[in-house]
């Protein structure tokens, strides 16, 4: 069930970055693929059956992911466009 829902995930990423969303775009994209990874995480990786310390692990990764999202973003959105003349 889970690998026949990863390829219907599939399709739709493929589908989604043929169609012109505009703005939605840029929302549609990671949210299929958030989706995506928790199915590989909670399904074939087994976290739900895991012990604590794997908790941890797997929220010490998500937190290290967030911190590094938050400082490229920051890095990215403080940029003023170098006009050459």
């Amino acid at each position: 069930m889970a690998l026949i829902t990863l390829g219907v995930l599939l399709l739709a990423s493929i589908v989604v970055s043929r169609i012109h969303l505009g703005t939605w775009n840029s929302f549609a994209g990671p949210a299929i693929a958030a989706v995506k990874a928790s199915i590989v995480l909670f399904f074939f990786m087994k976290l739900r059956k895991s012990g604590p310390s794997v908790h941890f692990a797997a929220c010490f990764g998500f937190a290290w992911l967030a911190i590094m999202i938050v400082l490229t973003l920051s890095d990215f959105l403080t940029r003023w466009p170098v006009i050459v003349r």
